[in-house]
């Protein structure tokens, strides 16, 4: 390969020399010899101009340049020169430079960043002192309030419980009103519970097997519990669980989203174990699999484990051991196999995961083995220093109790008796007879008794011991109904008595409505006896408010820490009311992993309030500080009284006032609330699938710009309330009281409605209103302004948009997102955002200036690729691809964008897709492109990504020594966060891939990531050390993931107001002639292809997208729906032929009529041909019905509810499959990977159709049906390949993954808006469409 290009035909002396010394020769130089050559390279390099080291970052010296025995060793800079011959005769430079100025353009013009930044500069402000601690106060304070108030309705309930059990002695209380008996008629959805419940009465889970005369009094405490909601409407639910089983609920609601026969064996039961049961268990579940177990007494036991497993609370310790002839373990670090660990959710899911895995082994049972390692375990946790005094503990064994010989009885007595003398037999073994009802089971129960009663005199065993031998249950099961009750009764021997202080819960998901929950809960007693418990739910929502929408400065948050250490608010943190997934407790210095924050974290959770200084080296939160900068992190908290929770706050840049807009006159009657459809203006129409106005530009408030936004997110709001905002919003008196804003939201409505007259202008003369979708800005308080205006749901937070997120990273820049499907309804579209800063009079801004607002436009994705086209027409030709992407690899525009191929674009679409050799190739250039980790630990994986270096200065070319096929060049677009890439393809066939998983976003090589080998961005499994909380990997340790930026979702219109409304736009798709003119016009695509997707059309022609979506005749819209035209959308134009007379105009027009019945017939075919699954309405982004199979006929499973959330949650791991793959492709035999062969993409490879993405937190039985929202019969599809055995090199199995990520979808798709009455819905997007995307979680 030639170090220098043929058409160079002189080369200077200095590049003789240096192709000499680095490739020729291998020379040592002393160090004197090192600094003449650096300084003999540098200037050499600078005066030559041939070769670039632009990708060398500015706070690089040359010596890292050099190994310590003086070699050169960065080869990076030995690159191809940059030749515009290679690619047609362009100046990449040039180019990047004028779509700089485009860009630029858009911004200060289109959107109006000028205007508005000059608005700002001239607004009067006012200087406050930021007092940190005494926002703390008052946050602390009104935490403190808020659960002060529900521990007094608690202990309401508490007192009436017992004060109704005094009259139930002398006249039994035991009317049932049954909650799986009501009617649905009965009950309501609401938004506040997000299910359909009554408020008029409370309901009851009865157990199977209830004696007469229990106590039940529900139906006495109704009107109590009506009482406290109207008090205190934030209240959840409330309940009473009695020792007999009997499950009272208000507002009552009929469990129709589970088993409700089964709910009371599993709802609230967690809570009521750890309320009867408050000190923290020692367990150890023994459960037996060996050949004398039937697959019915198998499956029992496996039931019985699993129960065991979901009544433990976070303050137990616990270890399953398997048993037949030998032990096994739930995973094969130390940690598990030797010890107790604390119970998390985690945890739940790893023991869960292994007894389901637990198969009948064909070898006799081994008793006395497991009660060895039981015991071994105990004692390596009670007695070796890991508690300060050795206290009770249990083992449950589950078994049939079959020995192999009389003897062996013995002998499991003997090692009981052993081992549990070294305790002081503090040792209580429950065990569970798994029987079935046609096998004899006399002398097998007889032994289990004596095991339980640790009898050992009647196997002739001496015991010396001062304490009392504890004995234990026995209890024989043949089926696994009433499961919970015999778990409560376990227990009882380790705490006989009840602590009447309040129990608080982690927060958990309710399975009854998705939502973030909290419970806190009391026992009830008489005379002393417990006879049930009280709790209330509370949402985390509302209770974290605070701190979830603390706005206080770019650079200081609010956290929240229980004092155990578990974190239960961060900014790491999906906001509660979006989060749709069980969060994996984890300990705050994961979140805060920075040196020396262990000493911190130690006071926090010791002191009852306090304060501490952290230096540290690099910034957390911001891009502005470059590596190595050093600053203070202070930490100041307090402790929420009567409470195991502490309030932290984390001022990152110390500022001592910060400026507030200072009393703004509104001066306008015009100004308009989003709620058009409440209070409707004159010109209302559809904006595509949203209610909009041309008018005039709308106001949306987000629940950061209220006070109280639980209130506001729970309420639904009518037209009085919308009239009270308006009249205070429009008040320039300042006599209006206040409805319930924050300070600052008056003064930013105000700032912001003067941008209106611009936008309106531009919305009149503009020439790029068939481009731009809408303009908005958005402040930091949640105000969020939009034209034209539109009605918005009220759950929308603009400050958890992408575009936000990525011009806060990149103030002062024109910022670019990926490309996403639009939830108004215009297809895909590109969002060009930029910030505003605080105004100062004539004064010049910097990144540095705080942000006052952040500005965006949503632009269809074909206006970039037609800007590329039309400014550099090499773009245009066969071997020349034009690209940009930004600072994460993630595609904005590029040719396969925009081609016809009937399934749409695709999202977050990454280079190392659709570019491979390009990738390969710039991954040798390390100071370029760099791989990065985080850690997300809601999920509990590693997250490997990219970033780009946005200050690279000059031009990126082929290396040397690299693939040559495509000719490739890069450069950094000047004042943005993008790069501009062309590539010039000369060959055929292709010698360089990006491996990309076929199954899910499994990295291929979890135990190694080198920097220049290139896969897709991808995760691996984060394993916990569970005994410690540690990471269980040492290389392991990397920052946190930030949270992932918020879907939006759409709003559904009343269809008799939008069947009486026009269209906003008229998009006039036949009057484009030309694939140019039709390119990234709204609503338009340029059709090109028949129904078949091959076949090209003889006249292509501009369609309306409903007809022609993806240039493909007939191809459906990712919108859930196909109508023919929109209103104001042409049909596509038919063809006339010329008169020729009367015969061939008779002919001819004889001949159109068979040609459209043919048209027609196909085109109906086709259309039904078509077949659309919706998923479940809790997660729009997967696919979780996607096939027909019949389920295993499997008996008694344990039921649903939000205790034995984690057994349906992990009943299914996810197949996910999020890159392309090669239909042709057979993995060879014995393989478990194919090391990403299967991905091989040269040059532009063709999307072929992936594998159906499997939701393991939403499908349960009826994994496999099509969803109600089905369009039209599903045909059967063959289900997903097994995944148990796909990653062999994996640290963690990929089935013991925890699956919690937002999963990639294949297309995103939106509902049919006319449909009023469906279901909340909880993302915008649901997957309709075969179209794949390629994205990593890492915002």
């Amino acid at each position: 390969m030639a170090t220098w290009r043929t058409e160079q035909p002189i080369c200077d002396l200095f590049s003789v020399k240096l192709v000499c010394f680095l490739i020729v020769s291998v020379v040592h130089v002393s160090s004197q010899d090192t600094n003449d050559l650096k300084e003999w390279l540098k200037n050499g390099l600078n005066g030559a101009g041939r070769i670039t080291i632009g990708d060398v970052e500015s706070n690089d010296d040359l010596s890292k340049l050099f190994t310590q025995d003086g070699y050169f060793t960065d080869l990076d800079i030995i690159q191809d020169l940059p030749n515009t011959k290679a690619l047609g005769g362009i100046n990449i430079e040039h180019e990047a430079q004028k779509l700089s100025a485009r860009l630029r353009w858009l911004s200060n013009e289109e959107i109006g960043v000028t205007a508005m930044q000059a608005i700002y500069d001239s607004l009067p402000y006012t200087e406050k002192s930021a007092d940190h601690k005494a926002h703390l106060e008052q946050i602390t304070e009104q935490l403190r309030q808020k659960f002060r108030n529900y521990q007094q309705v608690l202990r309401t309930n508490k007192i009436t419980v017992e004060n109704l059990y005094k009259f139930h002695v002398k006249q039994p209380i035991t009317k049932i009103l049954d909650c799986c008996s009501l009617n649905s008629s009965e009950l309501r959805l609401e938004t506040q519970y997000r299910c359909m419940i009554s408020r008029q009465t409370s309901c009851d889970l009865i157990p199977y097997n209830l004696h007469r005369g229990a106590f039940n009094p529900g139906r006495n405490l109704t009107e109590v519990w009506r009482s406290n909601v109207q008090y205190f409407p934030s209240l959840k639910w409330q309940y009473f669980i009695s020792v007999d089983g009997v499950h009272n609920e208000y507002p009552a609601n009929n469990f129709q989203w589970s088993d409700c026969p089964k709910m009371h064996d599993v709802r609230h039961r967690d809570v009521f174990v750890a309320t009867m049961q408050p000190r923290g268990k020692h367990v150890v579940i023994l459960l037996d699999h060996g050949n004398s177990m039937s697959i019915n007494q198998l499956h029992t036991a496996k039931s019985i484990a699993q129960q065991l497993i979901t009544s433990f609370t976070e303050g137990d310790k616990v270890a399953v051991i398997g048993l037949s002839s030998e032990a096994s373990y739930t995973r094969q670090d130390s940690c598990l196999r030797n010890t107790l660990v604390p119970v998390t959710y985690e945890a739940k899911f790893y023991f869960t995961q292994f007894i389901k895995n637990l198969k009948k082994e064909d070898t006799s049972t081994n008793h006395s083995l497991g009660f060895q390692k039981a015991f071994e375990m105990i004692e390596n946790t009670l007695l070796r220093g890991r508690t300060t005094s050795m206290s009770e503990a249990m083992i449950i064994y589950i078994s049939r109790g079959l020995l192999n010989s009389l003897p062996e009885a013995r002998e499991v007595m003997e090692t009981i008796a052993t081992h549990n003398s070294r305790t002081g037999f503090k040792v209580i073994i429950n065990t569970y007879a798994v029987i079935d009802d046609d096998r004899p089971i006399m002398y097998e129960k007889r032994f289990l008794q004596d095991i339980a009663d640790q009898n050992f005199a009647k196997y002739e065993i001496q015991v010396r011991s001062r304490s009392p031998i504890l004995k234990g249950v026995m209890l024989a099961i043949n089926n696994t109904r009433d499961l919970g009750l015999s778990v409560g009764r376990f227990y009882l021997p380790l705490n006989r008595t009840a602590d009447e202080a309040p129990v608080f819960s982690l927060p958990y998901l309710d399975v009854a409505d998705s939502a973030l929950t909290l419970s806190i809960s009391q026992p009830c007693l008489h005379n002393g006896f417990p006879i049930g418990i009280v709790g209330v739910d509370l949402h985390v929502e509302d209770l974290a408010q605070d701190i979830t929408y603390f706005t206080h400065t770019d650079n200081t948050y609010a956290f929240l820490v229980s004092t155990d250490g578990y974190t239960i608010m961060h900014p790491s943190f999906a906001r509660p009311i979006k989060t749709i997934q069980q969060p994996m407790h984890t300990d705050i210095w994961h979140f805060e992993n920075v040196q020396g924050f262990a000493a911190i974290r130690s006071k926090i959770l010791r002191l009852e309030e306090g304060e501490d200084t952290l230096m540290l080296q690099k910034h957390a939160n911001s891009s502005n500080y470059k590596e190595g900068t050093v600053f203070y992190a202070k930490y100041i908290w307090k402790k929420v009284e009567n409470t195991p929770y502490v309030l932290v706050i984390k001022i990152l840049e110390e500022v001592e006032t910060f400026r507030n807009l200072e009393n703004i006159q509104s001066g306008n009657s015009e100004l308009l609330y989003h709620r058009i459809d409440l209070l409707p203006t004159n010109s209302l129409c559809l904006h595509f699938k949203q209610l909009a106005t041309l008018d005039t530009s709308t106001i949306f408030l987000s629940a950061n710009s209220f006070n109280n936004p639980f209130a506001y997110l729970s309420q639904e709001e009518t037209k009085r309330m919308v009239q009270i905002y308006m009249a205070y919003l429009k008040d320039d008196t300042l006599l209006i009281s206040n409805p319930g804003f924050k300070d600052n939201v008056r003064n930013d409505v105000a700032a912001t409605f003067r941008i209106t007259s611009d936008w309106s202008r531009r919305f009149r003369v503009g020439h790029l209103n068939d481009y731009i979708v809408r303009r908005y800005v958005a402040t930091p308080s949640g105000v969020f302004r939009m034209f034209p205006g539109t009605l918005l749901d009220k759950t929308y937070d603009p400050l958890e948009r992408p575009w936000y997120k990525r011009a806060m990273e990149f103030p002062g820049h024109v910022t670019l997102t990926a490309p996403y499907l639009d939830v108004g309804g215009a297809g895909y579209i590109v969002t060009i955002s930029h910030t505003v800063f605080e105004g100062k009079h004539a004064a010049m801004h910097s990144p540095n200036d705080r942000v006052a607002a952040v500005m965006g436009m949503d632009v269809t994705l074909g206006y970039f690729y037609k800007i590329m086209v039309e400014n550099i027409p090499t773009c245009g030709q066969k071997t020349v691809r034009c690209f940009l992407m930004n600072d994460k690899g993630y595609i904005i525009t590029h040719p396969s964008l925009v081609e016809p191929n009937g399934k749409g674009p695709v999202e977050e679409l990454h280079i190392t897709h659709k570019e491979p050799l390009v990738a390969n190739d710039i991954l040798n250039h390390r100071h370029f492109v760099k791989k990065k980790l985080c850690n997300r630990y809601n999920d509990r994986t590693v997250q490997r990504f990219y970033l780009f270096n946005t200050s690279l200065d000059g031009v990126l070319t082929n290396l040397v020594h690299g693939e040559h096929c495509a000719r490739y060049q890069i450069t950094h677009i000047p004042g943005s966060n993008l790069f501009l890439g062309i590539t010039n393809h000369t060959c055929d066939t292709a010698t360089a891939f990006c491996p990309c998983s076929m199954l899910d976003r499994l990295c291929l090589n979890c135990n190694r990531m080198e920097q220049s080998e290139c896969e897709c961005p991808c995760e691996c499994p984060l394993a916990m050390d569970f005994c410690t909380g540690d990471l269980l990997q040492e290389e392991d340790v990397n920052p946190s993931c930030p949270d992932h930026p918020e879907q939006d979702k759409p709003v559904d219109i009343d269809p008799v107001l939008s069947s009486s409304l026009g269209v906003c736009y008229q998009p006039s798709c036949d009057i484009k002639k030309t694939e140019s003119d039709c390119l990234g016009v709204m609503g338009c695509d340029w059709c090109q292809m028949n129904e078949d997707g091959v076949t090209l059309l003889s006249r292509p022609y501009c369609a309306s997208y409903l007809t022609c979506f993806g240039g493909v005749l007939g191809a459906t819209t990712p919108y859930g729906y196909k109508p023919k035209a929109l209103p104001g959308h042409s049909d596509p134009p038919t063809s006339k032929s010329t008169p020729v007379g009367p015969v061939a105009g008779g002919i001819m027009g004889c001949f159109l009529v068979l040609a459209l019945g043919v048209y027609c017939y196909r085109h109906h075919i086709h259309r039904n041909s078509h077949q659309y699954i919706n998923t479940l309405p809790e997660n729009h982004n997967r696919i979780s019905n996607y096939y027909e199979v019949e389920e295993p006929d499997v008996h008694d499973e344990p039921g649903a509810g939000h205790t034995n959330f984690v057994l349906a949650t992990f009943e299914n791991p996810a197949s996910v499959s999020p890159y392309r793959v090669n239909t042709s492709y057979r993995r060879p035999a014995g393989g478990d990977s194919d090391h990403g062969y299967s991905t091989m993409t040269p040059h532009e490879d063709s999307e072929h159709a992936s594998l159906p993405c499997l939701e393991p937190l939403l499908i349960g039985k009826d994994r496999y049906k099509p969803t109600a929202y089905s369009m039209t019969r599903t045909p059967v599809l063959p289900p997903p390949p097994s995944t148990i055995s796909r990653r062999s090199r994996s640290p963690t199995p990929p089935q013991t993954r925890l699956s919690g990520y937002q999963p990639i979808p294949e297309q995103t798709t939106l509902p049919h808006q006319s449909f009023l009455n469906a279901p909340i819905l909880e993302n915008s997007h649901s997957i309709l469409a075969n179209v794949q995307v390629h994205m990593v979680d890492t915002y």
